[in-house]
């Protein structure tokens, strides 16, 4: 099912189908490099999908497969997802690509699809994302959606930093 559509991409719920086209994607060791518990095998794929599939159930949102138009690909996922960063409940967005379409935008173009997404539908007010601070690309992502530096954390024993976006008083920054 189509969740939302970008001049690109599509984002609609992963399924149990998806299992092999993650594969080259969270099996990657460039790709998981930053992620926290690393390269994923068959089973962690599994259970990453099952988590998904509950995810949208309960709470009712969650990372999508971002299909690329073009090719009718699996080529990532972006969504949101609640977060608890330091006792407070945060609106995390996440987003993961195959290493062939890095460097086309595709990310942001993803992000900035799913925060519109997650205003709209949800109401969600602040977004925020975690990112390894060599994680280059990652924050570019963060920066071109508008989001500042907040606060540098812990997060499972890593030590990140916070970008946050504030829709009522940062929305303007999504259009640059």
């Amino acid at each position: 099912m189509k969740i939302i559509e970008t001049s690109r991409l599509t984002l609609r719920y992963i399924t149990i189908r998806d299992r092999e086209a993650l594969i080259p994607i969270l099996g990657d060791a460039e790709v998981m490099q930053y992620s926290i518990i690393g390269v994923h095998n068959r089973q962690q794929i599994r259970q990453f999908i099952e988590q998904r599939l509950l995810s949208y159930l309960e709470p009712g949102f969650g990372l999508y497969a971002l299909v690329h138009q073009q090719s009718n690909e699996l080529i990532g996922y972006c969504g949101f997802f609640i977060q608890s960063i330091n006792q407070q409940q945060e609106v995390e967005i996440g987003y993961r690509l195959a290493k062939k379409y890095w460097g086309q935008g595709l990310a942001t173009e993803a992000a900035q699809a799913v925060l519109k997404y997650g205003q709209q539908k949800f109401n969600f007010q602040r977004f925020v994302c975690l990112i390894a601070p060599q994680n280059i690309r990652s924050i570019r992502v963060a920066k071109k959606l508008g989001m500042e530096l907040e606060k540098k954390v812990i997060y499972h024993g890593l030590n990140v930093e916070m970008y946050s976006l504030n829709f009522k008083s940062d929305c303007h920054k999504i259009m640059k």
